[in-house]
């Protein structure tokens, strides 16, 4: 067996036929190149199977397996048990890496031996071409550690995240059955002593259209309630911890019925505008 490379990048797929191949076609594109791609085709009913295995043809880094349909944490969880390196890379399979992604996250990581968990700053791609830095890439551009308060305030672990396979083995995986199976982890990680480094480039582009953002703002809310209370009912977090967690939760659970009231006058996209156009102007380092 040769060589276990540098990274993982490890990319869920479920009907992701419109996308998939400029997804991996970014990572393909990568300066850095001691990497395998590990695609999980989720039981997708349109192309996406054909496709990943048309590529893994053309290049041997890329590997596709297929399952059942699971979810993204099923998916993810296939692919890290199936990937080969010890950094884990995290990629939806609408998203992208900039070329200079890994190549910036090597010696960083090298640099930051204490460390488990890496995350960058990244950039909104619409559909009209247009892009956007996070304003999450602004909260973080004069730290290079978070901690879990942090974390429990705003979900910031985005596209493109790298951590450490002793994480996911310490954790067992991702969660399932919830939606937000990421964030759970994040959580757990940290609560769990993993520590967390920011690379204060952006180095991955996570696209966006407004009937997404739309349909998914209450369903994020939800998940995000659920995230807090899971890891709230751990018994590692401290007092501080805890307040904040109650505070987030109330937060969320206003914003839900902030949401569902103005999606009943305005139609769930024009909430969602107006909502977005209120916190860029009173809260510019929280995202939506």
């Amino acid at each position: 067996m040769p060589d276990a490379p540098r990274f993982s990048v490890t990319i869920p797929a479920y009907n992701a036929e419109a996308t998939l191949a400029e997804t991996v076609g970014s990572v393909l594109a990568q300066t850095f190149t001691d990497f395998e791609v590990v695609i999980v085709d989720d039981g997708s009913t349109d192309g996406t199977r054909a496709l990943a295995e048309s590529l893994a043809a053309v290049d041997s880094r890329i590997r596709v397996i297929s399952q059942e349909n699971r979810g993204s944490g099923g998916a993810y969880n296939t692919a890290i048990r199936n990937a080969r390196a010890d950094l884990i890379v995290m990629l939806s399979a609408d998203d992208l890496l900039v070329p200079e992604h890994l190549s910036a996250f090597d010696p960083f990581i090298a640099e930051n031996p204490e460390a488990s968990v890496f995350t960058s700053g990244g950039w909104y791609e619409y559909e009209d071409g247009t892009r956007e830095h996070s304003t999450l890439h602004e909260r973080w551009a004069n730290r290079q550690e978070c901690t879990l308060n942090d974390l429990l305030s705003a979900c910031f672990f985005g596209i493109g995240a790298v951590f450490r396979r002793e994480v996911f083995d310490k954790l067992g995986g991702f969660d399932e059955d919830i939606y937000a199976e990421d964030y759970v982890f994040w959580l757990l990680a940290m609560a769990n002593g993993f520590s967390h480094r920011f690379l204060n480039r952006p180095l991955a582009i996570h696209r966006r259209n407004s009937v997404q953002k739309s349909a998914d703002a209450l369903r994020m809310r939800r998940a995000d309630v659920r995230a807090v209370r899971e890891v709230m009912e751990t018994g590692l977090l401290s007092p501080r911890e805890i307040s904040t967690a109650k505070r987030v939760i109330r937060r969320h659970l206003a914003n839900i019925a902030i949401r569902l009231t103005l999606g009943a006058l305005l139609g769930n996209d024009g909430a969602t505008r107006l909502i977005d156009r209120l916190r860029s102007r009173h809260h510019p380092s929280q995202e939506a």
